[in-house]
């Protein structure tokens, strides 16, 4: 019997669904020991952003209902399905004493068993606990794997990456060396060199040349020290996505303050006495839209953003563009999704039956004067959609007075938020929760696209869809907002407006928020967001490796992600498929959806973890002749 051994870098929830899939694929490989290496310094199972070491105020922004880890009979794949509890069924389990196997951190920790006794689907899980449900899926695919079978899990870095003629060499920080036959690179999120960002590099240059000054650079938030950031401190904020709201839950609930509820049903901030006071901005000026909590009565399929639409174009432009083919398409499903269950729901606010409407929407293109006359004479000008005014949503007067007027951006951020809180977290407008729903649907079929796509077209997907969907889909629980409200009210947080842009004053030796409304100074400036980080900028030792070794490159079109076929191998220098060596996640190239989703939703990370554990399983060492020439060939046309 010979042996195989796989090692990942890398112990997220991806790599735990990878290995559930080879699992369950496992008869693929007859007569060969399969020996899996798991290598990361964070807990397996969980990694680094999921790890149970972080504030237990930090929270999803999904619901526990819309979280599994388990490839369920709806996900189109070639691999056995294996249905499994979700979030909430998980922690249900725990409560009515149905779980063997509950891992020991629930058992032993107050607040996870007060989490446990009052969760519900609906509600929004702690990441203490989703780590917790993670590493509890990790060992029972662990355990899946009997001898001669292994999986060995190394708490260490991958530093390093020796290529061989049929076997490979991985170094770990320890010195260890694994063996390999394959290796799978499964990072996720990376973090940036300072110098790869001018801006952050100019503006730690300046902190860091005056006592009085303070700068925190892009990063991952539950990860920050904010201890100098004193009491009092007035801080600007770039950034009001998801990791603003992580930032002011740890400086303000995570300081000792408390929300109650007032006698008007809002919430009200109880000030521990170490607050700072933040100025936030962005490009929006406005926090991510609330999750949903209506629920959509119409099912629907999809019915304009399809495999066999997006081949039609192709066919007749060749290489698309996202905007200019593929956009149009999404936005008229998405519309489809949002009108049907406008007419489904409120009838009364229409003028005119659905089937009239659709037997015109089905003819006319999304940005056409015929969809604009259509949707004002079936509509109201309140409940028609336009994605631009979803996505710069705040109405600012213009033009502002010449020296502006900061209080009436500060409102109308706050009048914004509120008006998305009265929209989506009410069972009263479930249109836009088909919104979401068919926005969600188009994030599926995106993968299909990617190939038919021009590099600027990947780039348009790689970084203003990602944005939008985000935005628009992925925002932070109401109560979140609700919060935020509540820090404005008490005079903490000030909202900067939209078109905020981010300096130094060298006169003044302070930061400075330029807005719409003038210039704001202040000592501190935090950036809340990610880094922006490619392969070529990635701190990741062992990617600085494989970069300089041309064992790896950068896809085209400028993204920085890593270059990759359509079976997940790495394509090095000159365009050579690397037949040992696969890739998937946050830093890879081609469309890649998150690690873990909703049940019965055929999700794509199950589908993608299944074709690569097969592949895995399946693919041999080295290519034959017509095996490597289809290989070059995927790969040119990549470059085209």
């Amino acid at each position: 019997m010979t042996k195989q051994h796989i090692v990942f870098i890398g112990g997220g929830p991806r790599t735990s669904i990878i290995l559930e899939r080879i699992s369950a694929n496992r008869a693929l490989l007859e007569n060969t020991e399969l020996h899996l290496h798991i290598v990361d310094p964070f807990p397996v199972g969980a990694g680094r952003i999921w790890r149970e070491d972080q504030s237990p105020l930090l929270k999803l922004n999904s619901r526990a209902a819309d979280v599994t880890m388990f490839t369920d009979d709806s996900v189109q794949c070639l691999g056995p399905s294996k249905d499994g509890p979700a979030l909430d069924q998980w922690v249900r389990l725990i409560r009515d004493g149905q779980l063997p196997d509950v891992p020991a951190l629930v058992l032993a920790d107050p607040l996870l068993e007060a989490e446990i006794a009052s969760l519900g689907p609906e509600d929004f899980p702690t990441r203490r606990l989703q780590s917790c449900y993670l590493r509890w899926f990790f060992a029972r695919v662990q355990a899946s794997f009997t001898a001669p079978d292994s999986i060995q899990v190394h708490e260490d870095t991958a530093v390093d990456l020796i290529p061989g003629s049929n076997t490979h060499e991985v170094l770990l920080a320890s010195g260890e060396v694994i063996v390999a036959d394959q290796v799978v690179l499964v990072q996720g999120h990376l973090d940036a060199a300072l110098h790869a960002d001018v801006r952050a590099s100019e503006f730690s240059a300046h902190a860091d040349s005056a006592d009085h000054l303070g700068y925190t650079p892009p990063g991952y938030t539950n990860d920050i020290n904010f201890d100098d950031l004193l009491p009092g401190t007035t801080a600007l904020v770039s950034g009001m996505g998801l990791a603003f709201t992580d930032l002011f839950v740890l400086l303000f609930e995570g300081r000792g303050g408390r929300f109650e509820h007032a006698e008007s049903g809002a919430l009200r901030y109880i000030p521990s006495g170490r607050e700072p006071k933040l100025l936030a901005g962005s490009r929006r000026g406005v926090p991510y839209h609330s999750k949903i909590r209506s629920t959509a009565t119409a099912e629907l399929t999809t019915r304009y953003f399809t495999e066999d639409a997006v081949a039609r174009l192709h066919q007749r432009y060749g290489q698309l563009d996202f905007f200019a083919h593929i956009w149009p398409l999404l936005a008229k499903e998405t519309g489809h999704f949002y009108y049907r269950e406008l007419f489904a729901t409120r009838p009364e606010r229409l003028r005119g039956g659905w089937d009239d409407f659709l037997a015109a929407y089905d003819s006319i293109a999304w940005y056409s004067p015929e969809r604009a006359s259509l949707v004002a004479r079936f509509v109201a000008p309140d409940d028609r959609l336009e994605f631009e005014e979803l996505e710069f949503p705040l109405p600012i007067p213009r033009p502002l007075p010449a020296h502006g007027d900061r209080a009436q951006l500060d409102m109308l951020v706050r009048d914004h938020i509120r008006q998305d809180l009265r929209l989506r977290d009410s069972p009263d407008h479930p249109q836009f929760h088909a919104l979401f729903f068919g926005l969600l649907r188009c994030f599926v079929t995106l993968p299909l696209v990617h190939d038919k796509l021009s590099q600027s077209g990947r780039a348009q997907l790689a970084t203003w869809w990602q944005g939008f969907f985000s935005f628009v889909d992925s925002g932070p629980p109401a109560h979140r907002l609700r919060e935020l409200l509540a820090l404005h009210e008490a005079g903490f947080i000030e909202f900067l407006g939209p078109e905020t842009s981010f300096g130094f004053d060298a006169g003044r030796q302070l930061f400075s928020a330029h807005t719409l409304s003038g210039t704001v100074h202040a000592p501190r400036l935090i950036e809340a967001r990610l880094p922006a980080t490619g392969i070529s900028t990635s701190t990741d030792p062992l990617l600085a490796s494989l970069l300089r070794q041309g064992l790896i490159t950068e896809e085209p079109g400028g993204s920085g992600k890593m270059h990759i076929t359509s079976l997940r191998q790495a394509i090095g220098r000159k365009g050579r498929i690397q037949r040992w060596l696969f890739a998937t996640g946050a830093a890879v190239g081609r469309f890649q959806a998150g690690a873990f989703s909703r049940p019965q939703s055929n999700s794509a990370p199950f589908a993608d973890s299944d074709a690569l554990a097969r592949e895995l399983l399946s693919a041999p060492a080295t290519m034959d002749q017509w095996e490597l020439a289809g290989a070059v060939t995927q790969a040119h046309q990549s470059i085209a």
